[in-house]
């Protein structure tokens, strides 16, 4: 697995709804929940600002294995910068209900996945 900082969190495509992941087994606890529910649009932002994508995990030779693969990360040549990751936690404030949603403001990605977190616990 790439060496993602944590905390992070998922965009999902074409939805306004962000999720805070703390730590990898938050991670895992999702994938194993979501794993065929996964869009390959769907990516996961670490506070570094790494932007990471979501790919399955191709067949395997279930007659030999007997095992099912997670789909897993791969991380991606783009990263997210604080321009481009205010408009995705503003819109979720607002998805969330938060009232004053364009008064969010963070000046690092850090800080845009903490105000994730404490939007989440908030509504």
């Amino acid at each position: 697995m790439q060496h993602i900082h944590w905390p992070a969190i998922l965009q999902f495509d074409q939805d306004d709804e962000l999720m805070y992941l703390a730590n990898h087994q938050d991670w895992l606890s999702f994938i194993c929940a979501n794993q065929f529910t996964v869009c390959l649009h769907d990516k996961l932002i670490d506070t570094a600002g790494c932007i990471y994508h979501i790919e399955t995990a191709q067949q395997v030779d279930v007659a030999n294995n007997n095992v099912a693969q997670l789909p897993y990360l791969v991380k991606q040549d783009q990263q997210m910068n604080v321009l481009q990751m205010l408009p995705l936690v503003r819109q979720f404030g607002q998805f969330q209900g938060h009232c004053c949603s364009a008064k969010i403001i963070f000046t690092t990605v850090k800080q845009g996945i903490a105000t994730v977190a404490e939007l989440e616990q908030l509504y």
